[in-house]
């Protein structure tokens, strides 16, 4: 399989793809959100700015989310993760790897949200490096731990 869905190939290095184009829609529409609220809201409600405020922290989050960066090389056998521009780099090795993790977020047997990890042993702490999220369904997180199985290249444990 060349083609991936949530990863490109660069050589041996395969980097998971961003949407940016999706966050930057749910950017405009928490700006809108703020604008309206803070426009709607009377003044003399202190809610007002509050709420303004949270939306417009959900926007500037949506746009953190576009510098995510998750590199698997399959050469030198390592998973770089880096997961905003605010945190460092951080490298894996395949041999630390444990095992694929899948959280399903359910409210009244309803499925909100899911997100991949994949569970890494260093020095005896577990630690988590998350893959993709999805919304309404935990097929996407499904099929993007498929791919990373394949990329590297690991029967199941």
């Amino acid at each position: 399989m060349d083609e991936y869905k949530y990863f490109i190939r660069e050589g041996n290095q395969f980097h998971l793809k961003t949407k940016v184009s999706t966050a930057v829609l749910r950017t405009i529409l928490c700006v809108v959100i703020a604008v309206v609220l803070y426009y709607m809201i009377p003044p003399e409600n202190k809610i007002r700015l509050w709420s303004a405020v949270l939306f417009v922290f959900f926007a500037l989050v949506n746009l953190l989310r576009t510098t995510k960066k998750l590199i698997i090389d399959t050469q030198a056998r390592t998973i770089i993760h880096k997961n905003n521009i605010l945190s460092g780099e951080v490298v894996y090795r395949f041999e630390d790897f444990e095992q694929f993790y899948v959280l399903v977020g359910k409210y009244l047997f309803i499925t909100m949200d899911s997100t991949a990890f994949l569970i890494f042993d260093q020095n005896g702490r577990e630690k988590r490096v998350p893959v993709v999220v999805g919304l309404f369904s935990s097929r996407t997180p499904q099929n993007a731990i498929n791919e990373v199985s394949e990329i590297m290249n690991i029967a199941e444990k």
